[in-house]
């Protein structure tokens, strides 16, 4: 069983046991009309006062469950791509760059077209300099297509220049 699942199960044995405890001592059913009748409350006289209340929570709960992912991936025309930022240099995974461009071709063949600016991962998914993948974009023979055109783009605007961005307000923040 995976992590979270596991979590989630100890979770509600944990709270199945609470509430058993509370029921066996005589305040479940009080404390559930209390708790019911404190949202019901907030629901009819305050309600935006519940809905900034469930909004936090909700970006809380959000939060906590995405951040490990946090800015590593971003989606083009419904396809994931996993975008890597090492401080330097921005990778894109080149699984996620064939799909979006409805391309099968051999990792070898899309790391020469690279030549020079592609890694590994530890896991083995190659992984594509961004800017690279943009200069190969801009030449390869398809160029006008409009979703090869709107990729670029893409990359040009949601990746690289808020990498930048970050670098530059890191180097005026640092120095």
């Amino acid at each position: 069983m995976k992590g979270p699942a596991l979590r989630a199960l100890r979770l509600a044995a944990l709270l199945a046991a609470l509430l058993g405890v509370l029921q066996w001592l005589g305040v479940g059913l009080p404390l559930l009309l209390l708790v019911a009748g404190t949202f019901a409350l907030i629901a009819w006289a305050l309600p935006w006062l519940g809905v900034r209340l469930l909004d936090s929570m909700t970006l809380w709960v959000r939060g906590r469950f995405w951040a490990p992912e946090q800015g590593r991936f971003h989606s083009f025309g419904g396809v994931p791509l996993q975008i890597e930022d090492d401080g330097r240099l921005v990778w894109v995974a080149g699984e996620g760059l064939q799909r979006v461009l409805g391309r099968v071709e051999p990792d070898s063949v899309l790391a020469a077209r690279h030549s020079g600016c592609w890694r590994r991962t530890e896991h083995g998914v190659l992984m594509l300099r961004v800017d690279a993948v943009v200069r190969v974009l801009a030449t390869m023979p398809g160029r006008d297509d409009l979703r090869v055109q709107r990729l670029r783009r893409y990359f040009e605007r949601e990746v690289l220049y808020p990498a930048a961005q970050r670098r530059r307000r890191a180097r005026a923040g640092g120095g």
